[in-house]
């Protein structure tokens, strides 16, 4: 199970590059943040009531609405993230070889990532995706990490033992924090 914003490639600059990129509409980007600073920890029934409660967090106390904090997130943030990404980062070498090393012992592997565009931002890092059984992001099952009915669901939809299931990520405090919900292992890079 690999993080993929952080563990993947080195996401050192991203921020200041997003906010430069994105400064015309910097209190939506801030919205942004700060939604989902406050949505830790809380667990959703499904992807669509996750999405409506980011929205409206990120309309709270705002002029525009939940449509258009969606419209801009999708259409804006998200195509800016991984275009930024495309240009200025690369995988990890390290990663990378962990993935061809699981990828040739027949190992499942999956992307478990905070925030969308999963496709996306592999295509902008020139990573093949046929070797992942599974690319998710946190949203489509309900809640960001560490959720421990996410990790779970996880584990399930790969039909996988968390004795023998390894979680690789850069934040102990999210990919850590799953890894140990569920009884798996963890791997911090």
């Amino acid at each position: 199970m690999l993080d993929l914003d952080g563990t993947m490639y080195d996401k050192s600059g991203l921020a200041a590059r997003m906010v430069r990129r994105l400064f015309w509409c910097l209190p939506l980007v801030m919205a942004e943040r700060w939604a989902r600073r406050n949505m830790h920890y809380t667990q959703y029934a499904s992807e669509e009531e996750y999405n409506d409660a980011f929205f409206h967090f990120m309309a709270r106390g705002h002029w525009w609405s939940a449509g258009i904090a969606e419209t801009w997130y999708n259409t804006v943030y998200m195509p800016a993230m991984a275009r930024l990404i495309h240009r200025h980062h690369k995988p990890r070498k390290e990663v990378m070889e962990l993935v061809e090393e699981a990828k040739s012992r027949g190992i499942k592997l999956a992307i478990y990532s905070d925030y969308g565009y999963v496709e996306e931002k592999l295509e902008a890092l020139g990573i093949d995706p046929e070797p992942f059984e599974l690319l998710i992001a946190a949203p489509q099952l309900g809640a960001l990490k560490p959720s421990e009915p996410c990790a779970r669901r996880l584990l399930e939809m790969l039909e996988a033992d968390p004795e023998t299931t390894l979680f690789v990520g850069d934040r102990d405090e999210k990919d850590g924090a799953s890894a140990r919900a569920v009884g798996a292992k963890f791997l911090k890079v």
